[in-house]
């Protein structure tokens, strides 16, 4: 394994209020979430051979804008960034909830932005 999959799998791993994937999967079970590269991917760190990874994590749940999905995704929300801050990533942002398309079906779904500082060996 690379250490950028080992990185995807650590975060998939990390978050534990919502099955999820270190990869964008055919079919999703929702509530889910899914592990991309982030933006700008790869950027050199303060210090040499350090290097600044982020990641975007998708997190889905039913495309219902009522109050009961909506309570739901901030939950997930909470729980994923406390999972995230435990491991040692630093969360970003996050992004405005709103309705996308996943797979040809529409979901309920924010994007979590974190970042951490990696040596590649």
């Amino acid at each position: 394994m690379t250490v950028l999959k080992d990185l995807r799998t650590g975060l998939a791993e990390a978050i534990t209020a919502v099955t999820t994937y270190d990869h964008v999967p055919g079919r999703v079970l929702l509530p889910a979430a899914f592990v991309l590269a982030g933006s700008p991917y790869i950027e050199q760190g303060e210090t040499f051979g350090d290097r600044l990874i982020r990641f975007q994590i998708v997190v889905c749940t039913h495309p219902s804008l009522n109050e009961i999905e909506t309570d739901s995704l901030d939950q997930i929300i909470e729980s994923a960034s406390e999972d995230l801050a435990k491991k040692g990533w630093a969360v970003e942002s996050v992004q405005q909830p709103a309705i996308q398309e996943l797979n040809g079906a529409e979901v309920f779904a924010t994007e979590i932005n974190v970042a951490a500082l990696v040596t590649f060996d």
